[in-house]
């Protein structure tokens, strides 16, 4: 038990340059997708991806830890001073420069950055893509939890995701809490594909909490 704890520890000590490189550790909760979707998507973070980051893939199945506290545990334990979180069904871009360059490349104005994402239903990446706006940043208070990238120290000012939300709506309540610093930064020249509700077509309890989830929220932010 001695040797395995302190492996535990070794294992939370950070790389010697990860505040000098800013590297970014991106979070994926893996539930009950096919090796065949989750691989294109680990695949696609490794082979477009130029800004230093560290990739965990948390297997997080149906019925164990919800989404809000596996996200919280994850990134208390991180050793990075940014992370991004983003679901097993996306896909991100080649790009050059690289997708997570862009996005870092505005992260110090909002403390938030997210990219664009279809297959969603924020009105906010919908009208983005539909209206075909120039490839710069925007300021924006509505978006999409797919995938969004963020300062360790921003998640720390905003507080924790609230656990009382389970598979959806804890990326909304933050979302609204965003509003305290003035919204977010999204990156219109960054594309990440979405699958949609891959992982939880098959959920029988996806309704019900998507009810639940979307009562608790009118109730945090009346």
């Amino acid at each position: 038990m001695e040797e395995f704890q302190r492996i535990k520890e070794l294992a939370k000590v950070p790389m010697t340059d990860d505040h000098e490189t800013k590297r970014v550790e991106i979070i994926m909760l893996k539930f009950k997708e096919p090796l065949k979707v989750i691989g294109q998507a680990v695949s696609d973070i490794i082979d477009n991806t130029d800004w230093p980051f560290k990739l965990v893939v948390f297997d997080n199945r149906l019925n164990t830890a919800n989404t809000s506290r596996a996200w919280n545990k994850l990134i208390k334990d991180s050793t990075c001073d940014y992370v991004l979180l983003i679901d097993s069904d996306c896909f991100v871009p080649k790009l050059e420069p690289c997708w997570l360059t862009r996005m870092m490349e505005s992260i110090e104005e909002k403390g938030i950055v997210i990219p664009m994402v279809d297959n969603t239903g924020s009105p906010s990446h919908r009208a983005v893509i539909e209206q075909k706006y120039p490839s710069f940043a925007r300021n924006t208070s509505i978006w999409s939890g797919m995938c969004f990238l963020f300062k360790k120290s921003t998640y720390e000012q905003l507080g924790a995701f609230d656990e009382r939300f389970f598979l959806y709506g804890q990326d909304s309540e933050w979302a609204y809490r965003s509003k305290k610093i003035g919204g977010v930064m999204m990156r219109k020249d960054v594309l990440v594909h979405h699958i949609g509700n891959y992982s939880m077509s098959k959920n029988e309890n996806a309704s019900m909490d998507k009810i639940y989830a979307n009562k608790l929220y009118r109730y945090l932010t009346k």
